[in-house]
């Protein structure tokens, strides 16, 4: 099927679902409202309905990237800004913990960062639907990503350590955490959770922290990567979680209609 008729049924279905999903709507609008308090409802109901589009489009990539080789489908990614930043963490020899929001397509940025000559591995929850979990992970493998699940399993920490000590990336996503020890900080505006983890991990191998994303730009993406940071000791955990939540909350105000959470923060 053509691309531009994929996306253009994928518009229907997201309308669709704007109107009879609306919980998910609701919790939509309720995090733009953060991001934006003072426009209008109706602009937040139009970023919203927009929103359920891209994630129409992004689902549809997901499924055409299935069946692509990993050559074609990096070259998808047509705009890379922070190349450097990556250069110099792979010169560190560290390993890298990537830190990462629902903003664009995630998977992609799996492939595409794994594609740099440094082996990826996505930190994930087991999901209640066992075929969702098993579709993401042939996704994974086919493009050579590993996937570390926590929550279920004792040695998942190890695994990581072990994957940074061997010079390997830990790719997580962060702006969606309910459970477990965090560290609260203001995110628009809101106190909020966020993991502990990324930042006591960095402190105990050396590993650097970039913020990372690949963002949907017309026909192709655009991959970003921030300035590394390291943690060094307890109080630079706060200061460079800080940091982290200060980059997406920009690239979440440039990028707002791609922001994938239906969950409220």
């Amino acid at each position: 099927m053509p691309t531009s008729l994929s996306y253009a049924i994928s518009h229907a279905i997201a309308d669709i679902s704007y109107i009879f999903y609306k919980s998910a709507a609701a919790n939509v609008k309720q995090n733009l409202r953060l991001v934006f308090p003072d426009i209008p409802s109706s602009e937040i109901s139009y970023l919203t309905k927009k929103l359920f589009r891209n994630y129409g489009k992004y689902l549809v990539d997901y499924g055409r990237f299935m069946s692509l080789d990993k050559n074609t489908v990096i070259k998808k990614i047509v705009t890379f800004d922070g190349k450097e930043n990556l250069n110099s963490v792979l010169e560190m020899g560290k390993g890298l913990i990537l830190l990462t929001a629902h903003l664009g397509n995630w998977e992609l940025g799996g492939i595409f960062f794994g594609s740099c000559g440094i082996k990826t591995n996505v930190v994930t929850i087991q999901d209640k639907n066992a075929d969702i979990d098993n579709t993401r992970r042939l996704y994974r493998e086919k493009h050579n990503v590993g996937t570390i699940t926590i929550g279920n399993s004792p040695f998942s920490t190890f695994e990581m350590v072990n994957a940074l000590t061997n010079g390997e990336t830990i790719a997580m996503l962060i702006d969606r955490y309910n459970s477990g020890d965090g560290i609260t900080a203001d995110f628009f505006g809101k106190p909020v959770k966020f993991p502990k983890g990324p930042f006591i991990l960095s402190k105990l191998t050396g590993a650097p922290i970039v913020v990372a994303f690949v963002v949907k730009e017309g026909k192709g993406y655009r991959g970003i990567v921030s300035n590394p940071m390291i943690v060094r000791s307890e109080k630079e955990e706060r200061e460079t979680l800080r940091a982290v939540v200060k980059i997406l909350e920009n690239y979440i105000i440039m990028y707002p209609d791609q922001w994938y959470n239906f969950t409220p923060i």
